[in-house]
């Protein structure tokens, strides 16, 4: 059997780590305070009663008039031994510790017995005087030679002390609990505040469904940190994901497309040819059929793979090429196709022309709008190759004398399977995915494909603008 743990929110941990974090914090803090307080309020209590101390010894120390003859000791004038305050009391002593004299509040009072030193000089004592705590000076009463005659005691209750310690113990508690609760309140409040853009987070992914693509994580929390910055990088992303699974469906849907019509004169060649026995030459010709259908599907099965490798390969910088170099290259590749068609393939190319695209990707584009220029350019039609650069960019223009197109036409010239409706464009071969791939590979590759015609049979202009290269690029 599974044991579930309780589940504690962030918000309830992170206010009881404030909290308790606070309340230790104010409790070694405020048990500093009270103890220098209890200390410094100590040594001023013994401070306070070794000065009233020292006050009484003064006023009596010039009328002491020597030992008297009696055996209970001097005799000592008391006039000037009323303590000023009504918790201070006196008493003088004989050497021997007999009492000599005892202020009038003391009353009835039991003092405790004291051992006096030998050596005559002062001494405190702390004791508990009829349950209440009390403390003692003593000091020496000395004749005019300077001779030790009596001890002068003077006490003083503890007792309005310890109650002002005691109020502040109280205080001092009552003030760490509010103030625990306090930041706990307000510790929670933070927290709620702090996590609540988690919160609007959460309840937006819940919402994300697979079938509703577009749907993006919210920004905005009225202030920029860490988890609008988390948001940005989710929400790109899901931008990157639905692109994905947009790539994929059109994939799918195009291979759908562009194999069907194939694959069905296959199936139907195959079909006829198996309906009753045949001659031998019919099954060539059939045979023959299949072959150029089976290499239609082959050929649209590989620009399907390209234009999605050149649609999800990201923009590549690990290569760099020659325009001039390729376009020289690919203009002798096609011109035994333009001299057989009877299209003359001119070129007008500047030197030393270099994009930071690799040679593959750059042939690709430089080869499918070759093909489309010498495919719809009739005989006695001229193909023109331009290169020249500015100073950031690099372009070069294939322009015909083809059949053109319309400007109704051209926003979908580089759609997937678009071919126009026309007679002059039904009967070349094509899949209607060379343009598409053109322009696949120049937005991975940095750059663009702009198509321009007069009008339909007046032949048209496809110019190509790429970065130049930099001295950052490296081949």
């Amino acid at each position: 059997m599974r044991i579930t743990e309780p589940r504690l929110s962030i918000s309830a941990r992170l206010t009881l780590w404030y909290g308790l974090s606070l309340l230790i914090l104010l409790s070694v803090f405020v048990i500093f305070l009270y103890t220098s307080f209890h200390v410094s309020l100590h040594r001023d209590f013994e401070d306070s009663l070794k000065a009233e101390a020292q006050r009484i010894h003064d006023s009596i120390q010039l009328d002491v008039t020597g030992v008297g003859q009696g055996s209970s000791g001097p005799t000592i004038p008391t006039a000037r031994l009323t303590p000023e305050t009504g918790d201070t009391f006196v008493r003088v002593l004989s050497l021997s510790g007999a009492e000599l004299y005892r202020s009038s509040n003391m009353a009835s009072r039991e003092a405790a017995p004291v051992e006096m030193p030998s050596d005559g000089s002062p001494f405190e004592v702390s004791f508990n005087w009829d349950g209440a705590p009390a403390h003692s000076h003593y000091s020496p009463i000395a004749d005019a030679d300077g001779t030790p005659q009596a001890w002068l005691e003077v006490t003083r209750l503890e007792s309005s002390l310890h109650r002002e310690l005691h109020r502040l113990r109280w205080l001092l508690a009552i003030g760490i609990l509010l103030a625990g609760g306090v930041a706990i309140a307000s510790g929670y409040g933070l927290a709620r505040r702090a996590l609540h853009p988690v919160a609007m987070l959460t309840e937006a992914a819940q919402e994300i469904q697979g079938e509703r693509p577009g749907r993006r994580l919210p920004t905005e929390f009225g202030v920029r940190d860490e988890l609008s910055e988390l948001a940005g990088t989710l929400n790109a992303l899901l931008e990157r994901l639905d692109q994905s699974f947009e790539r994929e469906q059109h994939f799918r849907a195009d291979a759908a497309h562009g194999m069907f019509t194939p694959l069905s004169a296959l199936r139907s060649e195959i079909d006829v040819a198996l309906r009753k026995p045949r001659d031998s030459d019919y099954y060539l010709e059939t045979l023959a059929r299949a072959q150029g259908h089976v290499e239609r599907l082959s050929e649209v099965v590989e620009q399907l793979l390209t234009l999605s490798r050149a649609e999800s390969g990201g923009r590549e910088r690990s290569g760099r090429s020659d325009v001039t170099q390729t376009i020289q290259q690919l203009v002798q590749r096609f011109k035994t196709v333009a001299d057989a068609k009877g299209v003359q393939l001119k070129t007008d190319l500047s030197a030393d022309i270099c994009v930071p695209v690799d040679a593959v990707r750059l042939e690709a584009v430089l080869e499918n709008l070759l093909d489309n220029a010498l495919k719809f350019t009739p005989s006695t039609g001229t193909v023109t190759v331009t290169a020249w650069k500015t100073a950031k960019n690099a372009h070069f223009s294939v322009s015909d004398t083809g059949v053109g197109f319309t400007p109704e036409e051209a926003p979908r010239l580089f759609d997937r399977f678009y071919r126009a409706d026309t007679a002059a464009v039904r009967n070349v071969r094509g899949s209607g995915l060379g343009l598409s791939i053109a322009r696949a590979v120049l937005d991975v590759s940095g750059g663009s494909i702009e198509a321009t015609s007069p009008g339909r049979n007046l032949g048209s202009v496809f110019e190509v603008t790429l970065p130049l290269c930099d001295a950052s690029w490296h081949a």
